[in-house]
């Protein structure tokens, strides 16, 4: 998130996140999820940096011929959709 508000250099950024997450596709996408999962349980609540955030997660996922799990990302969105929907409830 800190890199889509802070609007620093897209490659810059996602190669960064890329070496953060040791090629672990994975995490990528578990994050990118969670962020864009929750952002759409409660917009009204986000500026949408969430949603830059998890497109630069995604574009940091999948690089040297690997493809992005897209199955894995549908499965933390949902996730995160179910989380954010719980805490606008005042769920835990």
């Amino acid at each position: 998130m800190r890199y889509a508000a802070e609007r620093r250099d897209l490659a810059e950024a996602i190669a960064e996140l890329r070496e953060m997450a040791g090629g672990r596709d994975d995490i990528l996408a578990e994050a990118a999820g969670i962020e864009a999962g929750s952002w759409v349980a409660w917009p009204s609540t986000h500026v949408g940096h969430e949603l830059v955030a998890a497109g630069m997660l995604i574009m940091a996922g999948g690089h040297g011929g690997r493809p992005f799990d897209f199955g894995e990302l549908e499965r933390w969105t949902r996730v995160g959709f179910e989380r954010g929907n719980r805490f606008r409830k005042g769920e835990r």
